[in-house]
């Protein structure tokens, strides 16, 4: 006999948006655990995304901005998104409400400090999976929200470092996120910093780069520190906290095990042509959760529609093969589209006028190119 209905693997964004769920589900019969190999969450990263419509999770936005802008040199480019406001959330306000709704339900338990090494095994109609602390588990249905073990291939990777300051003076415009601010010193990829002022003296700044290998901390650190002396100057700045990461931007499938449902960013989790995540995890956690309740199988992430992975991987091989124009691309479709109509497009709710819109503000040559590349099967992926 199985111990939960449920096994969710790894406590992040996804595995703890879905026992959230299930945990605040009224009179909810279906029995869950998350095994999360953290002994203690941490604030140790930051979502957001583009509000455009309530949410379950509006009392947890630390900022939001009605207006983004991207910048190359002397060239700007501002979106008025009042209506959709882009909102941000902190990892650890997440973390603890989910902690605390898991924890006082009587069907649901969260297990720190035990994370799983290995693969789930089948058991008879279920699963069996052993934990680092020893404990073994049986499950009906698993679902698998951590990352493969070995990273597949991808067009390109974005890799970030940020810091949360705070200067001993105004220097930030908190009216503003700066979504792109592009660097044109950079080798090796498309380099911009993310700046989110939070008030004239505080934001959260990024240094982002996509490239065609990921960047760790200390391969990050002496331009991210290069971007804060020029966006703070020589005053004094302190760092409240840090974040880093590595998303894979057009990766080949991850590879699956038959029979358990997998949620990462390396299955369906984040947007290939942007890493935008957290609306995307809570659509599936939503829809997952619903099968569950109503006594069906655990549902995997959705598939992008055939349209939009396709404008993804051409994006991304353009990117790819001419770096050096990607500041002025961008910078250009943000000046020349349709700015509600890009919202919905970055944010996975825009239709065929608002795709054509961005495809208009392009300039067609190199994406002509990589399309006909494309459909040739011409390779375009690499490692981490």
């Amino acid at each position: 006999m199985p111990d939960v209905d449920l096994l969710v693997l790894g406590g992040g964004l996804a595995g703890l948006s879905l026992a959230e769920r299930l945990a605040a589900a009224p009179g909810a019969r279906v029995s869950a655990a998350v095994l999360e190999a953290r002994s203690v969450y941490a604030d140790d990263r930051t979502w957001c995304f583009w509000r455009l419509a309530p949410h379950r999770y509006e009392a947890l936005s630390a900022s939001s901005w009605s207006r983004v802008m991207v910048r190359d040199g002397a060239r700007e480019a501002v979106v008025d998104c009042a209506a959709t406001p882009y909102q941000m959330i902190p990892s650890i306000a997440f973390y603890q409400r989910a902690e605390q709704v898991i924890r006082a339900s009587a069907q649901a338990t969260l297990k720190l400090g035990s994370g799983v090494p290995g693969a789930p095994q089948r058991d008879g109609d279920g699963w069996r999976v052993e934990a680092e602390d020893g404990q073994v588990w049986r499950a009906r249905y698993v679902v698998d929200t951590r990352p493969p073990s070995t990273k597949p291939e991808s067009i390109l990777w974005q890799s970030f470092i940020g810091d949360v300051v705070v200067a001993d003076r105004d220097v930030f415009d908190p009216g503003v996120a700066v979504l792109m601010d592009f660097d044109d010193q950079c080798v090796d990829g498309v380099q911009f910093a993310y700046v989110l002022p939070t008030t004239p003296r505080e934001a959260l700044v990024e240094t982002t780069v996509f490239g065609v290998r990921g960047l760790s901390p200390r391969q990050l650190r002496e331009r991210h520190d290069d971007v804060l002396r020029a966006r703070v100057g020589e005053g004094g700045v302190s760092v409240r906290r840090s974040e880093h990461g590595v998303l894979p931007m057009g990766h080949a499938p991850a590879p699956a095990r038959a029979g358990v449902v997998h949620a990462s960013l390396f299955h369906g989790g984040a947007r290939a042509s942007t890493g935008y995540a957290f609306t995307r995890v809570q659509a599936w956690a939503d829809e997952c959760a619903a099968a569950l309740l109503r006594g069906a199988p655990p549902t995997a992430p959705r598939p992008d529609p055939w349209p939009r992975r396709a404008m993804d991987e051409i994006f991304l091989r353009v990117l790819r093969a001419r770096p050096e124009r990607g500041a002025a691309m961008l910078t250009r479709m943000f000046a020349r589209a349709d700015g509600a109509g890009l919202v919905r497009f970055l944010s996975d709710a825009g239709g065929i006028v608002d795709s054509l819109s961005v495809m208009r503000s392009l300039p067609p040559g190199p994406f002509l190119r990589a399309a006909w590349q494309m459909m040739k099967g011409v390779p375009c992926r690499g490692g981490a």
